[in-house]
């Protein structure tokens, strides 16, 4: 089996590894939205100084969704 399914049905001459689009902010990662597989991304941080806290989402404002990330 391969790595990557579509590898299957492509000539070996023309396969490429997939790649992050150029307008991707997260080119060195392999980032997309788990919701409708959108890879333009937004990083939003709030802070909030009652409680010392920051919080960093992440984006997609194709399908409005969020996901909060761990910060420590």
């Amino acid at each position: 089996m391969h790595k990557y399914p579509a590898m299957a049905f492509q000539c070996r001459e023309n396969w490429q590894i997939p790649t992050t689009p150029a307008d991707s902010p997260f080119r060195q990662f392999n980032v997309s939205c788990l919701k409708c597989k959108s890879v333009k991304l937004r990083v939003i941080a709030e802070h909030d100084e009652h409680a010392s806290e920051l919080k960093i989402y992440l984006f997609c404002p194709s399908c409005r969704q969020r996901e909060q990330l761990p910060v420590r």
